[in-house]
């Protein structure tokens, strides 16, 4: 794929790409909350030729690119991107066989936010919460349905509380760290609506050696 994106403001990460790689096809119907140019969402979406895809995103630029980036990438058809709060949606409810998410990592206590309103919306929870996103994914999911997010590996214990409150269940996890002997920066959890199970917890996933990044981490990068 090729993906525009802000040359100045919120620019995306090696977190989505995580994140696509992390969630195992088939998908289905996927609705991708926090979207920003909708990395996540086509990602899946250009993985599988038969999912359909719904993009939501609240910040209007980020919107205008994730539908740029379907349509210069073939996928209008099968992917729609809507500039919503998800916490406003009333029409998106149990229909989809997955939910993924980026969220905002940092509330509200943790240090100032940008000065850029773009970034500091996509990086604080200015707009939306850790509890209101899980919240949406549960009521977005068909039973048996899937949710996966990216997250800081220091708020792991936040966003297990948040999936438990929400109904969702913890099945798969997996820590990602910048280097071998260095600590985990981001987990990748996935957890299922009406499910039961223990946590499997996967092999680490690490990015650089001395080398550079790992092959696992290069391929991830389509290098």
């Amino acid at each position: 794929m090729t993906l525009w994106q802000p040359r100045a403001g919120y620019r995306f990460s090696l977190d989505p790409l995580l994140l696509v790689d992390f969630v195992t096809p088939p998908y289905g119907r996927i609705v991708d909350f926090c979207a920003g140019c909708g990395v996540v969402g086509l990602g899946l979406s250009a993985r599988d030729e038969h999912a359909q895809a719904t993009l939501v995103e609240i910040q209007e630029r980020l919107a205008t690119l994730a539908r740029r980036n379907a349509e210069d990438n073939g996928m209008s058809a099968r992917v729609e991107v809507r500039r919503h709060d998800l916490r406003a949606l009333r029409d998106v409810g149990a229909q989809f066989d997955v939910a993924v998410a980026n969220p905002p990592y940092r509330t509200l206590d943790e240090g100032p936010a940008s000065p850029d309103a773009e970034i500091a919306t996509a990086q604080h929870e200015l707009e939306v919460t850790l509890a209101e996103v899980v919240g949406a994914m549960r009521r977005a999911l068909v039973p048996g349905g899937r949710a996966a997010l990216v997250y800081p590996a220091a708020r792991v214990a936040a966003l297990l509380a948040a999936l438990a409150d929400a109904g969702l269940r913890p099945l798969r996890a997996r820590f990602v760290h910048p280097r071998a002997d260095e600590p985990a920066n981001r987990v990748l959890v996935e957890a299922h609506k009406g499910a039961r199970g223990p946590l499997v917890v996967e092999p680490p996933l690490v990015v650089r050696d001395a080398n550079g990044y790992t092959a696992e981490a290069a391929r991830l990068l389509g290098d």
